[in-house]
């Protein structure tokens, strides 16, 4: 199980360590879909700022494996986001199933991590 949340962890790393440069550095085909969205190119750089902070989170994560909660949380609300944006703004449900299928993706990282970790996220902060 280890192995496998692992492999989910570093495919979002890469996912959005990807797609959030290329927000942030403004790629044509980015600037392109948040313009169709009616969203301003701030807001862009703002969401790749966020998906590079979740990329750290999760990073951050096989050293300190509670910062794996920041990064999938950002990442959960991000996915989420963008399934909206797809299925009401763009009136596209297949291209929210993305999105979805990467939240899914997300869910099951967590639901490992917490199983396979030393202090799972619901005994954060409780005394023995």
């Amino acid at each position: 199980m280890k192995i496998t949340k692992t492999v989910l962890q570093l495919l979002l790393i890469a996912q959005f360590g990807f797609f959030g440069i290329s927000k942030i550095i403004g790629a044509p085909d980015m600037v392109s879909t948040f313009t169709a969205f009616g969203f301003p190119t701030w807001f862009m750089v703002l969401t790749g700022l966020i998906e590079v902070t979740a990329v750290a989170s999760l990073i951050t994560g096989f050293f300190k494996g509670q910062a794996v909660y920041l990064g999938a949380f950002l990442i959960a609300g991000l996915t989420l986001g963008a399934a909206l944006c797809h299925a009401v703004l763009e009136g596209s449900v297949p291209n929210a199933i993305i999105p979805l299928v990467v939240f899914l993706q997300n869910g099951l990282m967590v639901w490992l991590h917490n199983r396979t970790s030393a202090q799972p996220v619901y005994q954060v902060g409780l005394s023995s």
